[in-house]
């Protein structure tokens, strides 16, 4: 029997960010959704939240078998499967027309080439990063772990730091809270999506994550620290066509397959707009 598609992304997936890697006391990785009559195609679809425009664009590719949902649709347990509910709609009319979904989440933030990573080369190459946590230890994955904790060569100001991360962003405004006195940045505590439990104890002259809650962020301001916000899924949404779809595709197209299309979804996007 030849192998399905979700089965060979799962395969792939093991030689990007095995799921070993993700932090599962509370995340939840893996297979969301496996259809019983898989699409023969072999298209995959990137995304990093499944909504309904996600669902409709994927149910419009002809040969889009499978979604990979970087943030899991499924987060908590479920006592049934409804179209009452988007999320849960959206899940049965992808199964319906064989379409699978995988969602990886903490696993691509902890791989050696996973988010936190490209995060850090807003620093470049004069400066050095490590995990502010280690993840499980796989082989080949060395120095995996969540976020990054980045010691600049030199230091340097506020803005220009401000200035490198909104152009690696590709975004034209971030928050920025200032302490008191302003200070040069020598180090960065750096964590995709929202970073501020990973945050705590660590000693850095800037935090730069997507969000913090407001008192989170006062916190950090009395301690004398500068915090960058992005936006949740800005910190993560550029990395999809920067650094993960070549991968994906690469991977897919290795181990003896052939024919493999890794594409970013064009409806996926942040939902909160600077107005």
């Amino acid at each position: 029997m030849p192998a399905t598609p979700i089965s060979i992304v799962k395969r792939a997936w093991e030689r990007i960010a095995p799921l070993k890697l993700a932090e599962t006391s509370w995340d939840n990785v893996g297979v969301m959704i496996e259809s019983p009559f898989p699409r023969p195609g072999k298209q995959v679809l990137l995304t990093i939240d499944l909504t309904a425009a996600v669902c409709s664009e994927a149910l419009e590719m002809p040969h889009c078998s499978v979604i990979v949902s970087y943030h899991p649709p499924i987060f908590r347990g479920l006592k049934s499967l409804t179209l009452a509910d988007p999320i849960q709609a959206s899940l049965l009319k992808l199964c319906a027309r064989g379409i699978s979904v995988f969602s990886p989440h903490t696993s691509l933030d902890a791989t050696p080439r996973g988010i936190n990573t490209w995060l850090a080369e807003v620093f470049g190459e004069h400066a050095s990063s490590r995990p502010i946590t280690i993840s499980t230890e796989v082989v080949g994955f060395e120095g995996a772990g969540m976020g990054k904790l980045v010691e600049l060569a030199a230091a340097v100001g506020i803005d220009d730091v401000v200035a490198r991360i909104k152009a690696h962003l590709k975004l034209e405004h971030v928050q920025l809270a200032r302490p008191a006195e302003d200070r040069p940045i020598a180090s960065v505590a750096i964590c995709a999506g929202s970073g501020a439990s990973l945050f705590k104890g660590v000693t850095a002259d800037l935090l730069f994550t997507g969000e913090m809650s407001h008192h989170e962020v006062l916190a950090a301001v009395a301690r004398g620290q500068y915090v960058v916000l992005a936006n949740h899924t800005n910190t993560e949404r550029p990395y999809l066509s920067a650094v993960l779809r070549p991968w994906v595709e690469a991977e897919l197209n290795s181990d003896g397959e052939t024919g493999w299309e890794a594409v970013v979804s064009k409806t996926d996007a942040d939902p909160l707009r600077v107005v």
